[in-house]
């Protein structure tokens, strides 16, 4: 079962994706924690886009989410039409150093690859093309 939703890159965004995934959780029957996870997973990736994905631009773009559930594997796949960003180039951050040593950014990006079991990233027809994998677990039957 895939199901599609299309967004304008916008902070407002965030309201039709919670909505979108919790009606995912409910009808593929996923743990509803499940849904935090994927929402922070979809919020780091159009936080991004709306903060750095149209620096010549002055209208939002567009984004779709597409998810995916093949048994207990879940699907992210986002797609859009911000300028090429490969989340997955930068090395993650050195958490070991001070915080006041630490270079700012690339926190979220770690939370990304933490939540996820496989991660990819691919510029195609001008697009960012964002897909993520991780194992989901069953909501539990009454």
């Amino acid at each position: 079962m895939q199901s599609r939703l299309i967004i304008r890159a916008d902070s407002a965004a965030m309201r039709q994706i919670d909505g979108f995934v919790a009606s995912f959780v409910r009808e593929q029957g996923i743990a509803a924690d499940e849904a935090a996870r994927i929402l922070i997973l979809l919020e780091e990736l159009l936080t991004n886009l709306v903060k750095y994905g149209y620096p010549d631009r002055a209208e939002p773009g567009q984004a779709e989410i597409v998810l995916a559930l093949d048994g207990s594997r879940l699907q992210i796949e986002f797609i859009d039409d911000g300028c090429a960003f490969d989340p997955f180039a930068a090395p993650p951050p050195n958490l070991d150093e001070p915080v006041e040593d630490r270079q700012v950014g690339g926190l979220g990006l770690h939370i990304l690859r933490s939540l996820t079991d496989e991660a990819c990233y691919e510029r195609r027809n001008e697009k960012n093309v964002t897909r993520l994998s991780r194992v989901v677990a069953s909501a539990k039957l009454p």
